[in-house]
């Protein structure tokens, strides 16, 4: 008869994987600590965030993934490669290299940003007056039907504007038309490749994309808020705390989630206090806002005082 077979326990050497690997508890109590920052230290809309559209798994920001740098002590190293483009337009490529705080290299991260991109590369163009008066049907359904209201002037990229006589007219909205000096938005794209690099790298390192999402662009409109029905997006419902919000109208009377009433002066005011980068149409009656996507604040001050999102110009619209 055979004797049993013999189980023979393996030993790691140096040159295995399992030689190195993370304790099962010390994993754990990562994973677990992770959850607690983001129970106990990190705020929905300003650490991290849902995207209408995209699902509920949080997305990580930048002051997010700055406080997971700061629970696990890390250190980091930036890399960055310039590239020159053609009529003087630019692209950084950075790399971010993170380290514990015994000097081990943990993981890099990678994130680049160009004045290609559209947000940069362009602007929007002026205003054209057109000889057509605005129907009264427009300003009978302007506040019970905006989308309707907004066909009936011509949809999209059409609205009313006063003309020298002070007699309300059709306008056009211009085309985009390129920036004259893409150097203006250098060190813009530099932060911006530098902070997609860094969400990139800490995710890495930290082992927390089952926890967040890379951080998605600070273009909400390639992110589930497409256009519909005259300017209205799906962006219109944000999600704070799993709970659904009906957006602002500033069409509307309003109320304590409304758009309140502001002045071209005080909004004006507000943007450069912000240092936030706006323009102004040719007739200076709209304002056009192009706050950072991670500035949740800016955003829902221009949305509280009645600017909505311009998905064509990749920017706050105010009217």
């Amino acid at each position: 008869m055979n004797a049993p077979a013999q189980i023979i326990p393996i030993t790691p050497t140096a040159s295995s994987l399992t030689h190195h690997a993370v304790n099962i508890s010390e994993l754990k109590a990562q994973v677990n600590l992770i959850q607690y920052v983001m129970r106990d230290v990190m705020k929905s809309g300003e650490h991290y965030g849902t995207i209408p559209g995209c699902g509920d798994k949080a997305v990580l920001l930048k002051p997010g993934a700055e406080k997971l740098m700061l629970t696990f002590r890390l250190a980091n190293d930036v890399d960055v490669e310039t590239i020159d483009l053609h009529l003087g337009h630019r692209e950084y490529r950075i790399k971010v290299t993170l380290y514990s705080p015994a000097g081990q290299r943990l993981g890099t991260g990678v994130g680049s940003c160009s004045t290609m991109e559209s947000k940069y590369r362009f602007r929007v163009g002026p205003v054209e007056l057109t000889n057509k008066p605005v129907p009264k049907e427009y300003w009978d359904l302007r506040k019970e039907n905006p989308a309707k209201a907004q066909e009936i002037i011509g949809g999209r990229g059409f609205s009313a504007k006063k003309d020298d006589s002070g007699n309300w007219k059709i306008a056009r909205q211009g085309e985009k038309v390129e920036h004259e000096n893409p150097a203006d938005f250098y060190n813009t794209c530099l932060k911006m490749a530098k902070k997609r690099g860094l969400v990139d790298a800490v995710l890495t390192s930290t082992a927390a994309s089952d926890i967040f999402t890379q951080d998605i662009e600070e273009d909400p409109d390639l992110y589930g808020q497409t256009e519909h029905n005259g300017g209205n997006s799906a962006g219109n419902t944000s999600t704070t705390s799993g709970n659904s919000q009906t957006a602002n109208k500033p069409d509307s009377a309003p109320t304590s989630h409304e758009a309140e009433p502001v002045s071209t002066s005080e909004i004006i005011g507000y943007l450069t206090a912000k240092g936030i980068r706006m323009e102004l149409s040719a007739d200076e009656s709209e304002i056009f806002a192009f706050p950072d996507f991670n500035d949740t604040s800016a955003r829902q001050w221009l949305k509280d005082h009645g600017f909505k999102w311009d998905g064509k110009g990749k920017c706050w619209q105010y009217r």
